[in-house]
């Protein structure tokens, strides 16, 4: 085999040889073709092409930044101004609004509501004449004082003569009416009596018109003592005044405090006027902030129309730079691929050459070995044949010893397996013996026990058969009028809750009933109030209501109508302007709309891991919720009949669900049947409350626990087993506890009290009492 190895390895290799020479040829010719220097030139004239627009690409993202921040603040201008413009036309709108109510009330206040007087007005051509505290402008703090002097004057029609009005007088038969004449001017008043110098009242008003005829012989104090003091000393025909409007004459006085539509016209003239004023000044502010916003809006096209240029530039050298930068990166590429296969090119070949000579080595050395593997060929021949017959006689002894070898283990492990069984077996027969024999004695011991108290209990056996049949007839006679007992209480129980559950009904009947007249009545004052302004719209467009609710269609619908109305006016106020920044700022709602969803969806799958947190929590809740009122309801119905001697007590759910429901307290002493733990008395209550509360604590035991007087409503005997219930549980817990009962103070280790042996002065003093005890036994 090794000498056909050899000749077959020399042939390969000599194949070898030649495919690597023709494999060198190649490579030769391939690297003089990587050997030229065109590739670098095209790769240098690209990279000043890219510097060069790189350089322009800066200049114009500059430009494109600074209109950035340019259109940046044309927008938030733009922005506030219509933010100013919104606040502007809603302060105009209240003003607006203001102004009508105001109008409103000044026409009721002046009679221009009087339907029959204004068909007269307008027949004489004086509908549209002003009236008198139209014009009128009073000093501050003094309006008062003028209503009550003018009083119904100033609700007078302001003419430039009355005579040519007498014949048209004689139409007005029911209504009342004032003409002033305003064609005469006003002129300054000033008057001195005596020594003291009073203003006239006719001073603290400004007036184009002449107002002596109504407001002569009037003149102004600043408190009622002033005014007293100069009442006496006035003329039959002058008076004195106050600011808040009580006039003095010689021997009278006038006080009129009511208050009607007609109080305060001259101060809602005045605010009308300040309000139009007001409403002048936000109207040119509008327009003016209007007129920004056009100029800014149109600057803010102009300088979007300039940045989508710019953007467009620096798209396209942008896209210019790309394909250059693409075109370098490919002749770059390419440039290291050639260096690198270059390089891969002149390395294979040294590679080759190597090979070669190693080969050559080789195949002189493989035909030398074979040569000499040819000589060895016969000699082991021979030895393999002596080999193969030495080795078929050994492994039959083999197989004859590893028989012999398996049975002997086999006999082995038999024996071993049948020991072990006899030791274990004999290990348990010896201690069921044992076992036994304790179970023996114990039962000879339990035997002679029972034998002797079945003697003990034969002997009295006969007398207790007597007393328990006469206890037996006494029972059944105490059992028969116990249930005639609880009988009649029942039925009184029942005709009690039944009176209760009617009185109960007829009081929730009367307080409905309230209830829905009071509603009805609220219903009604809101209606008239209603009626009433929608009558005051009405007059306002000349329009009657009769009219209107005959043209009214079948299915009209004031809420729906009002709410259609609101709604217009809502979405036209939310149009707004015009928007040129729409598009954009559509793309960036989108963007923020698309991150939205994306935390929206976060969030759904944070609430349903949120959720089954929840679930489980309830579960485990419920869980303990039910296991603690379970033990509760248990240690309760076992210290309650200890505290009362007898009875019973137990909680109860108000509520399926375990996590909404409350807990009631049903406690019923011996001899009572509560419906109500309202019913106990109060040493009843306490005791209660002291079961649950002990309860409590051996459910989940604190280190002390303090009761502060809890057996103070209690009697004698009710203390007594409190006490006793209070020393059971001190084995678990300490108790501190106030107390001015001497029974519970018994049952005290350690006593601490306080003392006053002088007035104001307060001492303790604490007592051992196991120490007392034993110093008194000395």
């Amino acid at each position: 085999g090794q000498v056909e190895v050899q000749r077959v390895k020399t042939v390969q290799l000599e194949n070898q040889n030649r495919l690597l020479q023709s494999r060198v040829d190649k490579l030769q010719v391939e690297r003089d073709e990587l050997s030229a220097g065109d590739l670098q030139n095209e790769i240098d004239t690209l990279d000043g092409s890219i510097e060069m627009l790189e350089e322009q690409r800066e200049v114009l993202y500059s430009q494109f930044e600074a209109l950035q921040q340019h259109i940046r603040e044309q927008r938030q201008q733009i922005k506030h101004c219509h933010d100013e413009l919104h606040k502007h036309r809603s302060e105009l709108q209240h003003v607006k609004g203001k102004i009508t109510s105001l109008d409103l009330l000044q026409q009721h206040a002046m009679g221009k509501d009087n339907k029959h007087l204004q068909a007269w007005l307008v027949a004489v051509k004086l509908d549209n004449n002003p009236r008198l505290a139209e014009f009128l402008e009073v000093e501050t703090g003094w309006d008062r004082a003028v209503e009550t002097v003018l009083d119904s004057y100033l609700e007078a029609v302001c003419v430039d003569s009355i005579g040519p009005l007498m014949l048209g007088l004689q139409d007005l038969t029911d209504e009342s009416l004032i003409l002033f004449e305003s064609g005469k001017a006003a002129s300054p008043m000033a008057v001195c009596y005596r020594e003291t110098t009073l203003q006239p009242l006719l001073d603290k008003v400004s007036s184009a018109w002449q107002l002596k005829p109504l407001l002569a012989g009037i003149y102004c104090a600043d408190d009622y003592a002033t005014a007293r003091q100069v009442s006496a000393q006035l003329k039959d025909n002058e008076s004195v005044i106050t600011p808040d409007g009580t006039w003095f004459g010689s021997n009278w006085l006038k006080i009129s405090r009511i208050k009607d539509s007609k109080t305060g016209v001259l101060q809602r003239e005045k605010d009308t006027r300040l309000l139009k004023q007001r409403q002048n000044e936000l109207q040119s502010a509008i327009d003016l902030l209007e007129g920004q916003i056009e100029h800014a809006e149109a600057d803010l096209k102009a300088a979007e129309y300039q940045r989508e240029s710019l953007q467009q530039q620096h798209n396209s050298l942008g896209s210019e730079l790309s394909l250059k930068n693409a075109q370098f990166s490919a002749q770059s590429a390419r440039l290291e691929q050639q260096q690198r296969r270059w390089t891969q090119i002149s390395n294979e070949l040294d590679d080759i050459g190597d090979e070669l000579a190693e080969n050559s080595e080789t195949i002189a050395q493989a035909r030398w070995l074979l040569d000499e593997a040819e000589q060895i060929i016969a000699e082991q021949e021979q030895q393999k044949q002596r080999l193969e017959d030495e080795n078929l006689q050994l492994q039959a002894e083999h197989q004859h010893i590893e028989f012999a070898v398996n049975e002997s283990r086999q006999q082995v492990y038999s024996i071993k397996a049948k020991i072990d069984n006899l030791r274990s077996s004999e290990q348990t027969t010896g201690k069921q013996i044992m076992r036994l024999q304790s179970q023996q004695a114990l039962a000879i011991e339990r035997i002679a026990a029972l034998e002797n108290k079945l003697q003990q209990t034969l002997a009295p056996l006969a007398d207790e058969k007597n007393r328990l049949e006469l206890m037996r007839t006494d029972k059944t006679q105490l059992e028969a009028r116990l249930k005639e007992q609880r009988r009649l209480q029942d039925d009184s129980e029942a005709a009690i809750t039944h009176s209760q559950e009617e009185h109960t009904r007829v009081q929730r009947s009367l307080n409905s009933q309230k209830e829905a007249l009071d509603t009805l009545r609220f219903e009604l004052q809101e209606s008239n109030v209603r009626q009433q302004t929608v009558n005051e719209q009405l007059k306002e467009i000349d329009a009657e209501a009769e009219t209107v609710l005959k043209q009214l269609p079948k299915h009209a619908d004031e809420a729906h109508w009002k709410k259609t109305v609101d709604d217009l006016f809502g979405q036209i106020e939310r149009l707004g302007t015009i928007n040129l920044t729409a598009l954009e700022d559509y793309k960036a709602q989108a963007e923020r709309m698309r991150f939205l969803d994306e935390q929206h969806a976060d969030l759904i799958a944070a609430l349903q891991t949120l959720d089954q947190a929840i679930s489980k929590i309830d579960k485990e809740s419920r869980l303990r919720f039910k296991e603690t009122f379970d033990k509760i309801n248990s240690g309760l119905q076992e210290k309650f009949p200890k505290l009362f001697g007898g009875g019973q007590a137990y909680l109860e759910l108000t509520e399926q669900d375990l996590l909404e429901s409350g807990v009631n307290i049903i406690a019923r002493p011996p001899g009572k049947r509560n419906s109500s733990i309202h019913l106990l008395s109060g040493g009843e209550k306490a005791l209660t409350a002291v079961a649950l509360v002990f309860s409590i604590f051996e459910l989940n035991p604190a280190p002390f626990c303090l009761l502060d007087e809890v057996d103070a409503p209690l009697d004698d005997a009710n203390v007594g087993r409190f006490s006793k219930m209070v020393e059971e549980m001190s084995a678990s817990v300490q108790f501190l506890y106030i107390s001015h009962n001497k029974v519970t103070i018994e049952i005290a280790k350690q006593l601490a009290g306080v003392t006053m042996k002088e007035p104001g002065v307060s001492r303790m003093v604490a007592v051992d009492i196991e120490e007392a005890v034993s110093l008194a036994e000395i």
